[in-house]
């Protein structure tokens, strides 16, 4: 009975573990107390990382850490949603640069075989085919430096052959901003002007005006039609609410004078062997007496009713206003050949002589010509009669001496 009960239960015993069961078995109880390990040691990390780490301290370089991954992380999203990819090293593998072919990489070769550096051939053309792997940046010649408004106004003097037109255009200004910059010098003739003349050349296109006495900034603006804020600039050193000096320059950018005549006035009757005149002596033959060197006075008379050389006053005044009444007579400086005789801008009826010596007289708004255009004079000779012609105010003899073709002071060569 024994033995039946001792077989019985061993009947309902487990089975033997197999030696694959027992490992599983070993494994699985590895794997439980594996966590618990990791758990201790974390837990270990951490304790220690509280106790000994000061938070605040490290704050700063944990920021740093997490803002440069997130950078690296956007730079690496941004590159495979861009679907750009790196080029093959096909030059270095002596490949031909075909879009359509891909690398191949022989790596069962017994020896690699050196491979000559490519050699760059010696062609200027950049040209690059739309299927190719290199981004060249095309070469810049040059530097493009951007213009910038002259700090000043400055003084050009005119050279042999030189229009108002060439000098313009030399400085970016208009035409009509040279005339009306130098009105004095060139007294609206501008096909009169010569090597030698010098001239103002404003910074901005506009007009230089030269204030008289009693004149305001709201007066002058209204003069020439613009705001008077313009002419609190750079260029004329006022002050807000200051007031310009008698005699003072100033720029008046946007400003517009008198509109200008570019040609030559039409033929003018005056007697002499020109018969008729442009003024200017064309086709003529200028010979004649040449100057003794020195002047005597057009008018005879030393009496000044108007402005003087370079008068503080007008400073662009290149000549001397000698007083003489409507239809007093006018007389040669010195020896010479008429050039010009005939309307000439702002000169009204201007006499020149070519005196031979590098001297010429001007003597501008005449009433009357005694002579004509190549004309032989003598100094005292009668060269016509005192009038208002051009631009003038009145009466008077505007008279000029240039030495090769610069203005003079006439004080300092007469009696």
């Amino acid at each position: 009975m024994l033995h039946n009960l001792g077989q019985n239960e061993m009947n309902e015993l487990p089975p033997p573990l197999s030696a694959e069961r027992k490992r599983h078995t070993a494994n699985a109880g590895t794997s439980r107390t594996r966590p618990i390990f990791l758990r201790l040691v974390t837990w270990c990390v951490v304790m220690v990382w509280r106790t000994c780490v000061d938070w605040r301290a490290k704050r700063p370089f944990l920021t740093r850490a997490t803002a440069h991954l997130s950078i690296i992380v956007l730079t690496l999203v941004a590159i495979a949603l861009s679907g750009v990819g790196l080029p093959s090293p096909r030059a270095a593998l002596g490949e031909a640069s075909n879009g359509n072919i891909a690398p191949v990489f022989n790596l069962a070769a017994s020896e690699p075989q050196a491979t000559p550096p490519p050699v760059l051939p010696p062609s200027t053309n950049w040209s690059i085919g739309s299927e190719a792997d290199v981004v060249a940046r095309l070469p810049i010649p040059h530097t493009t430096i951007p213009e910038r408004v002259r700090a000043q106004v400055t003084a050009y003097v005119v050279q042999a052959g030189d229009t108002i037109y060439d000098i313009a255009a030399q400085f970016g200004l208009s035409p009509d901003t040279i005339v009306w910059s130098n009105r004095e010098g060139i007294n609206d003739a501008p096909w009169l002007i010569q090597p030698g003349l010098e001239l103002f050349i404003l910074p901005v296109d506009g007009v230089y005006h030269t204030a008289l006495a009693g004149e305001s900034v709201a007066s002058i603006a209204g003069a020439y039609e613009v705001e008077p804020t313009a002419l609190y600039n750079e260029w004329n050193g006022l002050e807000d609410g200051e007031q310009p000096h008698e005699g003072q320059l100033l720029v008046v950018p946007g400003g517009e004078g008198e509109q200008v005549d570019w040609t030559p006035p039409p033929l003018y009757p005056s007697p002499g062997p020109a018969g008729l005149s442009y003024g200017i002596c064309r086709g003529t033959a200028v010979s004649g007496p040449g100057g003794n060197g020195w002047f005597t006075y057009p008018t005879g008379s030393s009496r000044v009713s108007g402005w003087y050389f370079h008068d503080p006053r007008n400073p662009t005044h290149i000549g001397l206003d000698y007083a003489c009444r409507m239809g007093d007579p006018l007389y040669a400086a010195d020896n010479g050949v008429v050039t010009i005789a005939g309307w000439n801008g702002g000169y009204g009826i201007l006499i020149e002589v070519n005196h031979g010596n590098g001297f010429v007289t001007r003597y501008g708004h005449f009433s009357e010509l005694a002579v004509g255009c190549g004309q032989s004079v003598y100094q005292g000779s009668l060269l016509g009669y005192c009038g208002s012609t051009g631009w003038s105010s009145g009466a008077h003899l505007h008279f000029e001496i240039r030495h090769q073709g610069t203005p003079q002071d006439p004080q300092a060569y007469l009696p």
